[in-house]
């Protein structure tokens, strides 16, 4: 989506989610409120678990603040879309900044600020106070996401099979052990897909997948994948389908013919003439899908498995959410 330069009535202050626990603010918790202790612009409150995450929005709230940035992983930002976006009625939201705090930042490398957080803060406080800089909007749909069992939740990316197995590998063998970041997601990227083509019906997950009401073909799959955002790790966009609803999504079934040669460029957003849905390579958009399953699903890092496959675990769109980006 293109960014458009923000406009209206700048807001003098912006409230900062700020989570000492992610990955980048761990190594040094004391950095980022130190660099924005003499900021007036910025109201900062420290924040752990989503029942704090939803607290401190409530105060923002009561002071009117317009402009919330968060520093945290994606984690963080998905429980902020949650306690925003989750229940219908809450009016009005804030803009959001997305700081690359965490370990991952896939969220900040597409709608925020993969670089430093502290040089964005100061800038959007400078903008803030002066008006000068460059500071743009993007807006991405919200994934609404009910799971049997489970409260309703909000994101930005929702994966399983694979995706869901590989964060579970990351957290419990990479995350901790010096192999955080980029060098961990490429491990685990490089582990799945070597597994998937060595052992392709091993990888298997079943589930039954309709996306409008259309079934997609198909019971064992390599992963599944809805999200909203434009660009994931490593800036690829495995989406090469028909554009109609706020949801994109991509599926490879199990046993798919030539895994190794297609997914590279299938992965860049490239269609080719085996990757059809025939071979079992899906990609399109829509407006609600819906899985059956009982294994984990990954939403923005965080794992959620269904209680029963008989319910539907179900995907919507929540509105829209809007992102500032400061440039200059």
């Amino acid at each position: 989506m293109t960014a458009i330069t923000f406009v209206g009535e700048r807001p003098s202050q912006i409230g900062l989610l700020y989570n000492p626990l992610s990955g980048t603010n761990r190594r040094d918790p004391a950095l980022l409120p130190g660099a924005v202790a003499g900021l007036a612009e910025v109201v900062l409150r420290e924040v752990r678990t989503p029942a704090e995450v939803t607290a401190a929005l409530a105060a923002f709230a009561a002071r009117d603040l317009r402009v919330v940035a968060v520093s945290g992983g994606d984690g963080t930002v998905q429980a902020a879309l949650t306690a925003l976006y989750a229940r219908p009625g809450r009016r009005p939201r804030p803009h959001l900044v997305a700081l690359a705090a965490g370990t991952t930042n896939m969220i900040a490398g597409d709608v925020g600020h993969p670089g430093d957080q502290v040089w964005a803060l100061r800038r959007l406080a400078h903008w803030l106070r002066t008006g000068v800089g460059r500071v743009v909007r993007l807006e991405r749909p919200v994934l609404h996401l009910t799971v049997p069992g489970h409260g309703p939740q909000c994101g930005l990316f929702c994966g399983v099979g694979l995706i869901s197995r590989g964060v579970g590998f990351y957290r419990e063998h990479l995350h901790n052990r010096g192999l955080a970041g980029v060098p961990g997601i490429a491990l685990t990227l490089v582990r799945a897909v070597g597994a998937a083509a060595l052992r392709p019906g091993h990888q298997a997950t079943p589930l039954t997948a309709r996306v409008d009401g259309r079934s997609l073909a198909g019971r064992g799959w390599l992963f599944l994948l809805v999200t909203t955002l434009d660009h994931l790790f490593f800036g690829l966009r495995p989406f090469w389908g028909d554009r109609h609803g706020p949801l994109r999504y991509t599926a490879v079934r199990s046993r798919a013919p030539r895994l190794l040669r297609l997914l590279p460029q299938l992965a860049r957003g490239r269609a080719h003439p085996l990757g059809t849905e025939a071979n079992g390579y899906f990609s399109g958009s829509g407006r609600e899908i819906q899985l059956f399953l009982d294994s984990p699903l990954a939403l923005d890092g965080e794992l959620f498995t269904p209680a029963t496959a008989t319910e539907p675990t179900a995907l919507t769109s929540a509105g829209r959410v809007g992102f500032l980006r400061v440039e200059s």
